[in-house]
């Protein structure tokens, strides 16, 4: 039940971006640095939807793979200090 909601939810999603696309036909001007270029206005809004997911999706790659290196090094500590109280239990119980 909950994927046919999300299939619901996306499909709906789709279709107001086609008629979002389809009602935006006109040209736009576009300044680069160095030139200038006429484009549909709603080929630009995807192009900058595109790159926005893209930028957003990279940043967050690296901030889960910094997270996931900073629990690395926690679980490696984690594991030394258990390993260093069970010897240290040990000692203790010999005496």
């Amino acid at each position: 039940m909950k994927s046919f909601i999300l299939f619901i939810v996306i499909a709906c999603g789709l279709a107001l971006v086609l008629a979002f696309g389809a009602s935006n036909d006109e040209l736009v001007t576009v300044n680069y640095l160095i030139a200038q270029n006429s484009i549909k206005l709603s080929y630009l809004l995807f192009g900058a939807f595109i790159s926005g997911v893209i930028f957003t999706s990279s940043v967050m790659f690296l901030m889960i793979l910094k997270l996931k290196i900073s629990l690395r090094r926690a679980k490696g500590r984690a594991q030394r200090q258990s390993s260093e109280i069970e010897k240290l239990r040990a000692i203790s119980v010999k005496e």
